[in-house]
């Protein structure tokens, strides 16, 4: 499998860190792999094989380097405004490409998620409003806590809690600024432990293959990037198999999704499992995990549909629980605190490296790395993988990072977010 396309070339829109771990993937597959972004410096473009400067959303600019270039595949993946002209280029171009218009629709517009959803008797929150401005008769029939959300953003830009109509209107008018279309969704506030799973899909058939609850510390809100720490399978995976997986699935096929790559972000709350956002591309998540313990590789089936049409042959053969898993995934993230500063110091690494249930260590950020206040949601300055046995495991060796791993500044200040406590996984 690892040279299965020697000799064949992938071009990738986007050229961003995240974009890294599909170039890698696709290098050991035997693939020469070529990034396109309109930046020079991009992260991804310093270890693909080829870079080029176009703009990833020029469709014509993007179809006329493939033709003259001889690209034998095209893929994108972790960000929304890329899936329309990954799909339009393709399609003009003759390539294998999951996307449908139905599915890039329902993936990156919040109403049609929700419609759809509603249709096919998949939990999701009320809607209350949908617009620019917010009118007045729509206070009178609020309940706070409520969730504002721009209606066609992704990762969580712009997104958060209300408790009050102060906080509503300032939050929705920061909604409205990360909506492409200029407008905002004002909906229930669902309580519970949020979630994060995927799905694959291979000629129709659906496999759910990680369930990750996510945990966030006590100095951060519920709409955000990355969680402090996630671990799957999830608390309510038996739950979702047994109530709602089967709804999910029969969605999935009546709107004529096929193949690809899914996520579904939610909140469990005992009985109850309630859907926010959903994506057909591959969303930062656990890729790493579901290769070590699952067997499947989603970025490795990301790269195989787009050269040969085809996610592969494993799906199918896996068992319909195959998200239930005996060994337990873990994923911490070390963000910086979002105030301005400088990083000094990166301490704990080398000794993180010696753990045996160690699976990776993702390190984006570097000593020298200058940062300040923005409208960026998190800056990660590493995420660490592990897979362990079981709680208590998860609990000692989490422990451990936490108490070895630090960025400071030059005065040796901390620069990170409040460490999750990994104890309260327990309660």
């Amino acid at each position: 499998m690892e040279k299965e396309f020697k000799g064949e070339k992938l071009l990738i829109l986007g050229a961003t860190k995240m974009i890294c771990e599909i170039v890698v993937r696709a290098q050991k597959m035997g693939a020469y792999v070529i990034v396109a972004d309109y930046l020079e410096d991009s992260p991804a473009k310093k270890i693909a094989d080829e870079a080029v400067l176009i703009d990833a959303t020029d469709v014509d600019a993007i179809v006329d380097y493939c033709q003259k270039a001889k690209i034998d595949g095209l893929t994108t993946g972790f960000v929304d405004i890329l899936l329309q002209p990954c799909y339009e280029a393709c399609k003009r171009l003759g390539l294998p490409c999951y996307l449908t218009p139905k599915l890039i629709d329902v993936s990156t517009n919040k109403v049609s998620f929700k419609e759809a959803c509603k249709e096919y008797n998949v939990p999701v929150p009320q809607t209350y409003f949908i617009g620019e401005i917010i009118p007045k008769e729509i206070y009178n029939r609020l309940s706070y806590p409520v969730f504002v959300k721009p209606m066609d953003a992704s990762g969580s830009r712009g997104a958060g809690v209300c408790y009050n109509r102060e906080e509503l209107d300032n939050r929705f008018t920061e909604a409205v600024g990360y909506s492409v279309t200029k407008n905002a969704i004002i909906e229930d506030f669902i309580t519970g432990r949020e979630f994060l799973m995927n799905y694959v899909a291979q000629n129709g058939e659906f496999r759910m293959i990680s369930m990750f609850d996510r945990y966030s510390s006590s100095d951060r809100n519920s709409a955000i990037n990355y969680a402090s720490l996630s671990f799957g399978p999830s608390k309510a995976v038996d739950y979702y198999l047994n109530e709602v997986n089967e709804k999910v699935v029969n969605m999935f096929k009546s709107l004529g999704f096929k193949d690809g790559i899914y996520f579904l972000q939610g909140y469990s709350n005992g009985n109850k499992v309630t859907f926010f956002e959903m994506g057909c591309r591959l969303g930062g998540s656990y890729s790493d995990l579901e290769r070590e313990i699952v067997g499947i590789d989603p970025v490795a089936m990301l790269v195989r549909y787009a050269l040969t049409g085809k996610m592969g042959d494993n799906i199918i053969s896996s068992p319909i629980n195959i998200g239930k898993y005996k060994k337990i995934g873990v994923c911490v993230n070390y963000l910086l605190s979002g105030k301005e500063g400088t990083i000094h110091t990166i301490s704990g690494l080398d000794k993180i490296q010696k753990l045996s249930s160690l699976v990776f260590v993702d390190q984006v950020l570097y000593e020298g790395y200058h940062f300040e206040s923005d409208r960026t949601v998190d800056k990660p300055v590493a995420s660490v993988y592990l897979v362990v046995d079981d709680m208590k495991q998860l609990i000692k060796d989490v422990s451990f990072i936490d108490s070895v791993f630090d960025v400071t500044d030059k005065d040796g200040k901390s620069l990170l977010k409040e460490k999750f406590d990994p104890s309260l996984l327990l309660t």
